[in-house]
């Protein structure tokens, strides 16, 4: 062929794919016509004053819905008492805070105690620990995968963050022990975790290179170990900086509620000490309950890669229609257990006067329009997702029945009803995600199923933020 030819043959092409992209623009584009349409209207009287008010204010607050927050009662005929309301600031702990406002109820009425908090911080120290030898081992193990691999990706992605699950808690009390907060009180960066995490993250990302490319040169596995080992000796160091040392041992005594106001003599304990001989709660005997609407139920499932210890299983649940999650919380409430949640703390949340009520915010009315995906659809497109975690201490009844319950937070006493909040049943359908509940209070064919094996879901499933609660 000339080449003239050649020149005429590819302007032939190209107009055909001129034609081809115009084709669909026209089809699937926004046309002229449309646009003309949608503006040609002005909007005028009471559509023009409601656009100005939305436009110009936060939407909760010309959202708040009156007819549902007159409804609104602070009565419970139920209450666990608890201590003073925690707080973890600017940190993702609130799984962990939640875990011990569960443990320390009991505690508080077993030593007649006025008020008790364990050390948050001591308890996360390990969990970093814990998460940067995950993910260096991760390193290892995944080294012959490409950098981009999607799995490898999720191990990246975030291996230092705060956040955490059920399993991490009871994992991590189990192996460390517990503390009482002035064994090992918070620090600026345990209260406020972003930069501490960024540094570390940092070096514990270039760690984890380091051990990935010995791996792919095919070192000695004695040899990778070892300087695993050295790296996370490193890590350890630059923890100790930011969140002090934690300690082997301390002293601990307490002065009791009784009239007399006895106070104990000093004890030297160990972290593991302080929680089998003092505190004494079995953790073995929860069984985690989730409502992973969309998935089959009676089914366990296990998220791939979501645990922060390398040697334990990663975290299960059994899947449970939504009634009975409330059913088994209302048993173990009545017998003044408190219960862990997982829920969308950013739906409905009237957090001026701690109000969680599906439909608190009447968007409907506002926009003129319907919200109708289901809680199935809202999880698979990652619209709501289990982002915090508090604690079920109070109920309010009707015929046996809960109505309403009693949260304790994790946000300080400045915050929703002095810290606490109110769930609405109606929400608790809606946004509540899994709680964790006494093997004591559930059915012999619960407990069976639970142990059955699970089946495995991805780390990039819905249900499952990588940043985990927080």
């Amino acid at each position: 062929m000339s080449r003239r030819g050649r020149i005429a043959l590819a302007a032939t092409v190209l107009m055909a794919i001129m034609a081809i992209g115009a084709s669909a623009a026209d089809t699937g584009g926004i046309s002229a016509e449309l646009i003309q349409r949608w503006t040609s209207g002005k909007l005028s009287g009471p559509a023009k004053a409601l656009a100005d008010v939305v436009a110009n204010k936060e939407i909760t607050e010309v959202a708040l819905n009156r007819d549902r927050y007159i409804t609104h009662s602070k009565i419970f005929d139920f209450k666990i008492k608890t201590g003073d309301v925690t707080n973890q600031k600017g940190s993702g702990r609130c799984w962990m805070f939640a875990g011990f406002n569960v443990l320390r109820a009991p505690i508080i009425k077993k030593l007649k105690l006025k008020n008790f908090e364990f050390s948050e911080n001591y308890l996360m120290f390990w969990d970093k620990m814990e998460k940067v030898n995950f993910f260096l081992q991760g390193m290892i193990d995944m080294a012959e995968r490409p950098i981009d691999d999607r799995e490898l990706s999720v191990l990246l992605e975030d291996p230092l963050g705060d956040g955490g699950w059920w399993s991490y808690f009871v994992d991590l009390v189990k192996k460390y022990g517990v503390v009482p907060k002035e064994a090992m009180p918070e620090t600026y960066n345990s209260s406020s975790t972003g930069t501490m995490n960024t540094l570390i993250s940092l070096k514990v990302k270039e760690m984890g290179l380091e051990l990935r490319n010995m791996a792919r040169a095919k070192a000695k596995p004695a040899v990778v170990l070892s300087r695993k080992e050295a790296l996370l000796g490193e890590a350890y160091r630059l923890l100790v900086l930011n969140l002090g040392q934690p300690p082997t041992r301390f002293v601990w005594r307490y002065e009791t509620t009784d009239t007399a106001g006895a106070i104990t003599q000093p004890r030297t304990l160990t972290p593991q000490e302080f929680y089998t001989e003092v505190i004494d709660w079995d953790l073995d005997q929860y069984v985690t309950l989730f409502d992973y609407a969309g998935k089959d139920y009676y089914q366990n499932y296990a998220i791939r890669l979501s645990r922060n210890m390398y040697d334990r299983p990663n975290f299960t649940v059994l899947n449970l229609p939504i009634d009975s999650l409330r059913i088994y919380a209302l048993k173990s409430i009545l017998d003044s257990t408190p219960v862990w949640f997982a829920c969308d703390v950013g739906r409905d949340n009237y957090g001026a006067e701690g109000i969680l009520a599906a439909g608190i915010y009447n968007y409907e009315a506002l926009y003129g329009t319907e919200f109708m995906l289901s809680k199935a659809d809202l999880i698979q497109t990652g619209l709501i997702t289990p982002n915090h975690a508090m604690t079920f201490i109070g109920v309010d009844t009707v015929g046996g029945k809960a109505e309403k319950w009693l949260v304790e937070n994790s946000w300080g006493g400045e915050r929703g009803d002095k810290g606490s909040w109110t769930m609405y049943n109606d929400w608790f359908d809606k946004y509540l995600f899994g709680l964790v509940i006494q093997k004591k209070y559930l059915p012999e064919a619960i407990i069976k199923l639970s142990q059955q094996l699970p089946l495995e879901l991805p780390p990039w499933d819905p249900v499952y933020p990588v940043n985990r609660l927080n």
